[in-house]
C-alpha cells in the first residue's frame, strides 16, 4: 500500500491486492469463492478531498478470474467526512455516503447495485456505534426481489 498526494499527516493509504485460491475441498462455494480454483485483482484508492482531511473519497475496484469468486466484478464509490458536527458536542463521528455495483459469473443472476448512508459516533471511548441505512436494487441471487432495504446497527471497538 502506499498514500498518493497526502494532504494531511493522517493521509489514508491506497493498495493493490493480488489473490490466488486454490479452491475449496468439494468445489462447493464457501465464504466468498465460488468452488473452483483461480485469482483476482482488488485495487482501493482513498484520497483526502480538502486540505484539513475531513472529506475523504474512496474509489474501489475487484475482478475475479476463473469464476473463482462468488462475485467476478465489483465497484464502489465512497464519500466520507469526519467530524460534521451532525451532533454539535461530538467530536470523532462521521457520516458517510456509498455507491456499489456487483456482478456475478452465473448466468442466471443480475447486476446487483447499492446505495448506502451511514453514521458512527463514539458512544464510550474507544467504542462507536454506527447507524446505516442500505437500498440493494436488483439483489444478484434472487429474482423474486427487485428491491431491499437494510438497516444496521454496529457497534465497534478499537484497541
Amino acid at each position: 500500500h502506499l498514500k498518493i498526494a497526502p494532504r494531511t499527516p493522517k493521509a489514508p493509504y491506497s493498495k493493490l491486492t493480488l489473490w490466488h485460491t486454490d479452491g475449496t475441498k468439494d468445489g462447493e462455494s464457501s465464504n466468498g469463492q465460488a468452488g473452483p480454483d483461480g485469482w483476482g485483482v482488488f485495487v482501493k484508492h482513498e484520497q483526502e478531498l480538502t486540505a484539513d482531511g475531513h472529506a475523504v473519497g474512496i474509489l474501489r475496484y475487484g475482478k475475479s478470474f476463473d469464476d473463482s469468486a462468488v462475485f467476478d466484478q465489483q465497484f464502489g464509490a465512497h464519500f466520507l467526512f469526519y467530524e460534521p458536527r451532525i451532533l454539535t458536542r461530538l467530536k470523532n463521528d462521521l457520516v458517510g455516503a456509498a455507491f456499489n455495483f456487483a456482478s456475478t459469473p452465473e448466468t442466471d443472476t443480475r447486476d446487483e447495485y447499492n446505495v448506502e448512508v451511514f453514521y458512527r459516533f463514539p458512544i464510550f471511548p474507544q467504542v462507536d456505534m454506527t447507524l446505516s441505512y442500505q437500498s440493494v436494487i436488483n439483489p444478484a441471487f434472487t429474482r423474486d426481489v427487485d428491491h431491499a432495504s437494510v438497516f444496521n446497527l454496529r457497534i465497534r471497538t478499537v484497541y
